[in-house]
């Protein structure tokens, strides 16, 4: 910069005499010198070699008119055109930094020139003396030598500049700036204090505001019209340092005498970059990325990476990077790709938009193929093998043979896929050299693509017409204006354009893109048909819908129903293992697998096996493994084998979830609420709001405050609509939280039994209400029996015993009644049968509770103390009359006798007492582990199952207290044939 300030000192030689420091500045500011070497300059080189400075300020000046700075310019062109005018003596180095903060600019130090040009103008224009203006020069450390030295440079400069037309005597000197004055409001007189003070400070603050703008104005003007002729100074702060990085990757400091030393900007243009100690960036400013592609488009290179379909632009985008001279200027930005590359960018609006039908096109054979591919993906789907629809590529080649390479658009709007879309002779010979300046830039690019190591990376070399303001030709060409009617090259790579081409094409051929059965299917796929992979599922209830998904370890992989809450309580479980034909095979061939190898032999060839069991017509209401377990024995002839298979741990066998129906619970909107394959979870969690949906708006078949049987006769059961559903109901009474009796409508048939069965006692007993006073006083020897049962509170133990013989005496083992005629009958009976039942559970509870009180007194510290308190636990807690069965109350004192006598007995052989335990407790766990099974599936307990629990208190009796004797023979070997008659 110092050379270049040289160049004009003194002798006012023109920079013409002197072609290589023309050369020299052309090459490193504008770039645009010409590879000949006669230096053969174009408009603008002639006009930068008019005026007598640096090139590179020559450049400054031009681009001044362009941005209407050309006051502001000339002083800071002729400022960097002659040594600093500030002076800062080594011996008063910080005074003169203090005084020259009053011409600093913070964001600026090209600003700072035209600080010190308006103060020392302001004292020009005071009518100061030489000696006056040298005085001030000196206050403020500036040479005053230096002053009219820039002052005279810059006369010159300004009239070189109006006698070449770059501006005009008045606009060529700048005047100081005067401070506009704050102006009160107009309408400040018609208002309060309070309101004066209010409007003052907006105005203070639009005052500013509008300062602050036309500074910023101002501003970008300026330094715009500075970088393109310092675009070399150009640098952005490294993210990890104080230091800059520049262009052709140098690095450089901010000096320290610059105004934004402290603050580090991100982005700075620099005056000069000198190296001493290290490399100084001085006189540097602000400035934003984006000027430098705007101000020097011919020197900032393009690349390209990262090319993809974009559904919601509708187009093929890729992210671009510029950068100038190695230094990246804006890092990514997205841009259109059809015009980077056509062909490219065509294949991927075909992959993307078409293939993969990631576009909202609104045409009829979008729609139409994609209807089709969905109902053959759906084949694919239901056969879980992908082997039906054609792959990608196919659907590409399809596409890509009816798809023209380019598009062509008239000017009429009309677009067309070759050029015989009415275009006059005299224009194709204009074409015909677009297309060859079309594929020259293609081979550019693909030159450049070549070069590029990356290669999803695309680099678009600079534009013919703008890379270079030097020519070769002495008079250069100007490209001939489009003439009417001419065709416009478009590149097939956005909705916009392709819609507007296939209006164009489907004139001739209606059903140029719409894809056939057979373009898209490999094989005829016949084994997939409606029958053995159904749409719906049928039930009592109604259809539901299912739908097929092939995609291992996805939620919905496999079937899926939909199934509306209201019948969600009427799923049967052991129906939902049967899946659809077509899957069923698959999970029977799994389940054998996990089959001991012995009795796998046996299913031996699987695939016959398996169509066998299946002509064999199972039962599909009941679960398979206990079916196929039977079939198994049954074709070994051999019956035994069921001993050998344990159904319990074969059903515990882990399947692939695709196995397993796929459960989706939607509420009446169609929102879903749930969903799994396990139905008993399902009903855990919103079986009780599926009860309550069931019985939303059915109060026709309701009633509330039921008191006497006026309810006429109770149906079985109840069909009603529920929108487009058929659901079936059932009726029965029920008792409420408030004690009331109420007719509610249920979902199941097991939910409406237990209910109407404690609703009619409920309801006998306002019938009877003398009778069950009487009950409520207490049964005879009630007292007696609760001061020995006194780990029950005393009011639970009578209520309990209430219930169990109005249950005992008002239904027993009776039909339940459903008509007005049955329930009166009913009630005769219960008349008669309460006294005998009230008297037998009397005499029951007075020997359970001497039993009791006998066996608690001797318990002590026995060894068998703790056992025997968990067994009193289970037979004696709270609510123990209304769990135990009629039937077994006589035999509860027994069950407690047997308890005192193996106490008596566990002296004389405590192994042998342990051995008989030991069997029991494998009896119990067995039956425990069953009936959590059951209860986790949501399955009922049978009443066999449930019996087999009083069969295992009865054994306890046989091995421990056998003189007390049972009623039917019990034993541990009697027992576990049981067991296996159960299973």
């Amino acid at each position: 910069m110092q050379n270049m300030k040289n160049q004009v000192r003194g002798s006012g030689m023109d920079a013409r005499s002197n072609p290589a420091n023309v050369s020299d500045g052309l090459q490193n500011s504008s770039g645009h010198i010409g590879a000949n070497t006669r230096y053969r300059l174009t408009k603008l080189g002639e006009q930068m070699a008019r005026l007598p400075i640096d090139p590179k300020i020559a450049r400054i000046l031009l681009a001044a008119k362009k941005h209407d700075c050309m006051a502001e310019i000339l002083v800071i062109a002729s400022a960097l055109s002659i040594q600093d005018p500030r002076e800062r003596p080594l011996e008063a180095r910080d005074t003169a930094a203090k005084a020259h903060e009053r011409f600093t600019d913070k964001q600026s130090d090209f600003l700072a020139y035209l600080n010190i040009w308006d103060s020392f103008q302001r004292e020009r224009d005071k009518g100061l003396s030489n000696k006056q203006l040298v005085q001030w020069c000196r206050q403020y450390f500036l040479s005053h030598l230096r002053m009219r030295e820039w002052r005279e440079l810059h006369h010159q400069l300004a009239q070189t500049a109006i006698e070449m037309g770059l501006t005009t005597k008045e606009a060529a000197f700048r005047q100081p700036p005067t401070q506009e004055q704050l102006r009160p409001s107009e309408s400040q007189g018609d208002q309060d204090l309070a309101a004066k003070l209010k409007q003052k400070q907006l105005d203070k603050k639009q005052h500013r505001a509008q300062i602050r703008a036309a500074k910023e104005a101002g501003y970008e003007q300026i330094h715009r019209a500075l970088l393109t002729g310092l675009i070399a100074n150009v640098g952005m702060k490294s993210p990890d340092g104080n230091d800059y990085t520049g262009a052709r990757g140098s690095r450089f400091h901010l000096f320290p005498a610059s105004a934004l030393f402290k603050a580090k900007p991100k982005w700075v243009m620099a005056a000069e970059l000198v190296e001493t100690t290290r490399l100084y960036a001085r006189d540097v400013a602000v400035i934003q990325p984006e000027w430098i592609e705007q101000e020097a488009p011919h020197l900032v290179r393009y690349h390209y990476f990262e090319p993809h379909w974009e559904q919601k632009r509708g187009e093929v985008v890729a992210s671009e990077r510029v950068t100038l001279y190695g230094l990246t200027v804006l890092p990514r930005r997205p841009v259109s790709y059809g015009k980077v590359a056509p062909e490219e960018a065509r294949e991927i609006f075909i992959r993307g938009a078409l293939v993969a039908q990631e576009s909202n096109l609104q045409t009829a054979f979008f729609a139409h193929n994609k209807k089709l591919i969905k109902e053959i993906t759906e084949l694919e789907h239901k056969s879980r093998k992908q082997d039906v629809l054609v792959d990608d590529e196919a659907l590409f080649a399809f596409y890509n043979e009816r798809l023209p390479k380019l598009v062509w658009k008239d000017a009429k709007g009309g677009v067309w896929g070759s050029e015989e879309g009415g275009q006059t002779q005299s224009d194709k010979t204009a074409d015909q050299n677009g297309q060859a300046n079309q594929r020259n830039a293609g081979r550019v690019a693909q030159a450049t693509h070549a070069d590029s190591n990356d290669t999803d990376k695309r680099e678009r070399e600079p534009s013919s017409h703008t890379r270079q303001n030097v020519s070769d030709d002495p008079k250069p060409q100007k490209r001939p204006a489009s003439q009417k009617g001419r065709l416009k090259p478009l590149p097939l790579a956005d909705i916009r354009t392709f819609e507007a081409w296939l209006k164009t094409a489907e004139r001739d051929n209606p059903r140029l893109l719409f894809l056939s059965r057979d373009d898209l299917m490999q094989h005829a796929a016949a084994h997939i048909t409606e029958e053995q992979f159904p749409k719906f599922w049928q039930t009592a209830d109604g259809k539901f819908k299912l739908s097929y998904r092939f995609e291992p370890h996805h939620p919905l992989d496999g079937v899926t129903m939909t199934v509306p809450l209201t019948v969600l309580n009427r799923l049967h479980a052991p129906s939902l293992e049967w899946l659809v034909p077509g899957m069923l095979r698959e999970k029977i061939q799994l389940l054998i697998k996990a089959l001991p190898k012995q009795i796998r032999r046996i299913c031996v060839p699987v695939p016959d096996f398996i169509t066998k069991f299946l002509e064999s017509n199972p039962d599909r209401q009941a679960a398979i493994i206990p079916q196929l377990a039977h079939f198994i024995a049954k074709s070994a002839g051999d019956m035994r084998i069921l001993e050998q298979i344990d159904q319990d741990a074969w059903a515990a066998q882990e399947l692939p979830e695709h196995c397993y129906l796929n459960l989706r619970i939607i509420d009446d909107g169609g929102q879903e609420l749930a969903g799994g394959r396990k139905l008993h979870e399902l009903q855990q969690q919103l079986g009780q709001a599926a009860a309550v949906t069931f019985r939303d708006n059915t109060q026709e078949f309701e009633r509330d405050n039921v008191t006497a049987w006026d309810i006429g006769t109770l149906p079985e059961s109840i069909k009603f609509a529920r929108g487009k559903q058929q659901l079936t109901g059932y009726l029965g009474l029920q008792k409420e939280k408030d004690g009331r009796i109420a007719l509610r409508l249920f979902d199941t048939t097991e939910a409406a039994e237990q209910a109407h069965r404690q609703g009619v006692i409920e309801l006998m007993k306002l019938q009877l209400k003398e009778q069950v006073k009487d009950l409520n006083k207490g049964i005879q020897g009630f007292t007696q029996a609760a001061m020995l049962l006194k780990h029950i509170n005393a009011d639970t133990l009578r209520d309990d015993l209430t219930q169990a013989v109005c249950d005992r005496a008002f239904i027993g083992e009776d039909e339940l009644p459903r008509n007005e005629k049955a329930f009166k009958e009913q009630i005769k009976r219960a008349r008669s049968r309460l006294p005998a039942v009230k008297e037998a559970l009397s005499r029951y509870l007075q020997e359970t509770a001497a039993a009791y009180a006998e066996l608690n007194g001797k318990l002590g510290k026995h060894p068998l103390t703790h056992l025997l308190r968990l067994r009193l636990q289970t037979l004696l807690a709270a609510g123990f009359a209304t769990r135990t069965p009629w039937a077994q109350w006589p035999r509860l004192p027994i069950y407690l006798k047997a308890m005192t006598l193996r106490l008596e007995k566990y002296s004389s052989n405590p192994a042998r007492d342990a051995a008989r335990e030991a069997d029991i407790q494998e009896l119990e766990q067995m039956w425990q582990e069953k009936t959590d099974s059951l209860i986790k599936q949501g399955l009922p307990i049978s009443d066999g199952l449930a019996g087999f629990k009083w069969m295992i208190e009865e054994l306890r009796v046989s091995l421990f207290a056998q003189e007390l004797k049972t009623p039917y023979p019990v034993s541990v070997k009697r027992l576990l044939r049981e067991w296996e008659r159960l299973k």
